[in-house]
């Protein structure tokens, strides 16, 4: 078969080459090893003990003759020395195959001739006809082929992680401009970015939900053509069985609008309600005014002046009760002031007592004064009552002579002070 003459002379030219760096290999070391050997050996000493040994058989045998002896003693060098060269190189190839049989036993020649059959190898590209190597005897386990490589033809039995092909002719035609699905397309979610066309009926076994434009604008339409449709009479026999329904049984609505503004939600007024005429309200949890109030005809605010029993307030605050008029304002830069404005007498009072009274004519009245614990107070006569220590009591019917007053001493006891003279 063509197949096993390429492949044979593939591996003739591999075990060619592997030969050839093994053989360049063992040659040199063979050679170091017998330059190794003939160091070590003592020609010296073996030609000398084999020279001698046989020039004293030789001339043992032979009878003194100078001439003889010199022709003699010529021949049998040259045999002599044959002999040893002989010797010598049985002995040197002897050495030479012992020492190459263990490098050949040793592990590490194994080594070096694996080291070269796979460096070999690697740097060999093989170059296989075409069609030559049967599917059996490729090795599949393992085998990945990009999805790159794979072009043309048709492909049976087609299956991927998301893909289950078990069609028998074609179904999914994919063009630039469209895509074709040869028979019913059955889908658990179809998003449309577009314009969806059908040609046929529609059937949804579903809900529309009410809030999408489909659905809003199906409603308006339909209610439209029904509005559209009805003649006066119809309408107005539909309009007053409306009104009967909202006399007898009343108007239950969540939300009014009025021209698209929202009036009443729920239980609120809608910001549109600006103007009211509201006769009655109930607890008020919060109340703004951006304008003038009068409450009960009596508390009245604006343009930051606050009234009570006046809508004319000239002060912060004035009140009025009847003829007398209180007033709270600024009388200069940080001073404040609380008056009457007109002749009128102005009380302090605490616990019903009249501690202070301010007269008109600008004086203030006070029955006693207590001033950081010292009592100051006034009597026509001495005082006999226990007053503490300090209090001190003028004489408000003073005479020439008399005391300007009393100090208590404590224990009801009192002093004069201030001789009148």
């Amino acid at each position: 078969m063509e197949i096993d003459t390429h492949v044979n002379q593939i591996v003739q030219n591999i075990i060619s080459e592997i030969t050839e760096k093994v053989n360049a290999q063992v040659a040199g070391i063979i050679t170091q090893k017998i330059d190794e050997v003939i160091d070590t050996m003592d020609y010296s000493s073996l030609l000398s003990t084999k020279l001698t040994q046989q020039l004293d058989a030789r001339l043992s045998q032979l009878s003194i003759d100078k001439n003889s002896i010199e022709a003699l003693l010529g021949s049998r060098v040259e045999i002599l020395v044959q002999s040893l060269s002989a010797d010598v190189s049985k002995q040197v190839q002897n050495k030479i195959n012992n020492t190459v049989s263990g490098f050949l036993t040793h592990e590490g020649f194994t080594t070096m001739v694996q080291s070269n059959i796979v460096s070999a190898l690697q740097n060999q590209e093989l170059q296989l006809p075409q069609g030559t190597i049967p599917a059996s005897a490729l090795q599949t386990t393992g085998l990945v082929i990009s999805g790159d490589n794979v072009k043309n033809g048709i492909i049976t039995g087609f299956g991927s992680t998301g893909i289950d092909d078990k069609a028998t002719t074609c179904q999914l035609t994919i063009m630039d401009d469209i895509t074709v699905v040869e028979n019913n397309l059955l889908t658990k979610d179809l998003t449309v970015k577009g314009t969806a066309t059908i040609e046929g009926d529609l059937n949804v076994t579903g809900t529309v939900p009410e809030t999408s434009a489909f659905f809003v604008n199906l409603v308006m339409a339909a209610t439209n053509n029904v509005r559209t449709s009805l003649d006066q009479v119809l309408f107005s026999s539909y309009a007053d069985m409306v009104t009967n329904e909202i006399k007898n049984n009343g108007l239950d609505l969540n939300k009014i609008t009025l021209d698209g503004n929202e009036v009443l939600s729920g239980n609120s007024l809608g910001s549109y309600v600006i103007n009211s005429n509201l006769q009655k309200l109930g607890t008020l949890q919060e109340l703004q005014v951006s304008g003038e109030t009068l409450l009960g005809q009596t508390l009245y605010v604006g343009n930051k002046r606050v009234g009570i029993n006046t809508v004319e307030p000239d002060g912060a605050l004035n009140v009025w009760d009847q003829e007398v008029e209180l007033r709270f304002s600024k009388q200069t830069n940080n001073t404040g002031i609380l008056e009457t404005p007109r002749s009128q007498t102005l009380i302090l009072s605490s616990n019903g007592k009249n501690n202070a009274v301010l007269n008109p004519d600008g004086s203030i009245t006070v029955k006693k004064i207590n001033l950081d614990g010292v009592s100051f107070a006034s009597n026509p006569t001495p005082p006999i009552d226990n007053q503490p220590q300090g209090a001190i009591v003028f004489n408000s019917n003073p005479s020439l002579g008399g005391p300007l007053g009393w100090v208590s001493l404590g224990d009801a006891k009192w002093a004069n002070f201030g001789i009148i003279d």
